[in-house]
């Protein structure tokens, strides 16, 4: 009977482990069931849902790019005369007025000459005299009468005497000052019956055909002009072209900058006086590639940007890394990494990742082009102009 209790004992024992497998092979399998089926709803999932980002493109292309600096001056005509007398004199009449047109050759001033006059008429009486002995003398020689050096005496004083008179024929012709150019009188400092002093300048006459301007430059863009730097004279918001005629190559002491003298155009019409400003062209580079600065993402001591790229299912975003140069309003050059052809995200860009599927408009990309800053330029140039006052 004991060993019957024990068998049994035994059997049931066995059956609850039996039951307990059974039971845990079916939870197992229930389990691996609902993970399986779970990643395939994650993989339907991530197949059905893949994130896709609008963005905006520009297609890239060369273009110019160049730096204007402006400097200021004062208009001035290259052709101007100083009116003087060389003798302190009498002024007897003054015969023009500022604005007053002038012509090469044009009496402008008369000196009192009635001392002159008398002078000049005894040096011709003395010179005459002095030639009647001389011819005298010639004759005399020729008869033996005196020596040749009574001739070559005789001679001497000729010459002395005829040196006086046409100094004091050329002082009386100075009596009358005369315009040596076309031009206008731009100032006068004598009156009539004042005298004038030997050296002092009594009127000047500038001829407003020819004009021209002095800028100062600063040491950092003196290296930079030359006879075929371009320049642009802006004189009340209107521009014209001037040209250079001549560079310094010694800065002024005290303010350190560099003279630089730049013919003005005849038809701009700028009058002597006028200020004015110069335009010059300082750097110029072409066919570089310039991209908006604040599509460049900065990771350190990296720059990049983000391209769109043409895949089986559309287009991806590739972060491409680059290397930048100058930049200046909203604008950069890329020296590396870019080149025309590529479309450039110029917007959207900044929650991109690196392959991740892009949308953008299905019309044709809009092409980079940097904006012109003032004067119009052919296209597919970059211009600035940053303005010091300068002299």
């Amino acid at each position: 009977m004991k060993k019957l209790l024990l068998v049994l004992n035994k059997a049931r024992i066995l059956l609850w482990v039996v039951i307990l497998a059974a039971v845990g092979v079916g939870v197992g399998f229930q389990v691996m069931a609902r993970l399986h089926q779970a990643e395939a709803n994650l993989r339907s999932l991530e197949t059905t849902e893949k994130p896709v980002y609008p963005v905006t493109t520009e297609l890239l292309k060369t273009s110019d790019w160049e730096t204007w600096r402006s400097y200021y001056g004062q208009a001035k005509s290259a052709h101007t005369q100083n009116v003087k007398t060389y003798e302190r004199e009498i002024v007897e009449a003054v015969k023009v007025d500022i604005g007053s047109p002038v012509k090469a050759g044009q009496t402008l001033i008369t000196l009192q000459v009635a001392d002159r006059s008398a002078k000049v008429l005894a040096e011709r009486t003395a010179y005459e005299e002095a030639l009647l002995n001389y011819n005298r003398k010639k004759e005399l020689k020729s008869k033996g009468g005196i020596s040749q050096s009574e001739v070559d005496s005789a001679y001497a004083t000729l010459k002395s005497v005829e040196a006086m008179l046409k100094g004091s024929q050329s002082t009386l012709q100075r009596t009358e000052l005369k315009a040596s150019i076309d031009g206008i009188v731009s100032a006068r400092n004598v009156e009539p019956g004042e005298i004038a002093e030997a050296g002092a300048v009594l009127l000047s006459i500038v001829d407003p055909n020819v004009m021209e301007a002095e800028l100062m430059v600063s040491k950092k863009d003196i290296s930079k002009i030359n006879k075929n730097t371009p320049i642009d004279i802006i004189v009340d918001g209107t521009a014209s072209k001037g040209w250079v005629k001549r560079v310094s190559p010694e800065a002024q002491s005290g303010s350190g900058l560099y003279p630089v003298v730049v013919g003005l155009p005849a038809e701009s019409g700028i009058l002597p006086g006028t200020y004015l400003e110069g335009r010059f062209r300082v750097e110029h580079q072409a066919d570089v590639i310039v991209i908006p600065s604040n599509v460049v993402i900065y990771r350190g001591d990296t720059q990049s940007v983000y391209v769109a790229v043409k895949s089986d299912s559309g287009f991806v975003a590739r972060l491409i890394p680059i290397t930048t140069g100058e930049g200046r309003d909203g604008q950069v050059i890329v020296t590396s990494g870019l080149k025309a052809g590529d479309e450039l995200i110029v917007s959207g860009n900044r929650v991109l990742y690196d392959g991740v599927d892009i949308s953008k408009p299905s019309r044709a990309a809009r092409t980079v082009e940097p904006e012109n800053a003032g004067v119009a330029e052919a296209p597919q140039s970059s211009r600035t102009r940053v303005q010091e006052a300068r002299g």
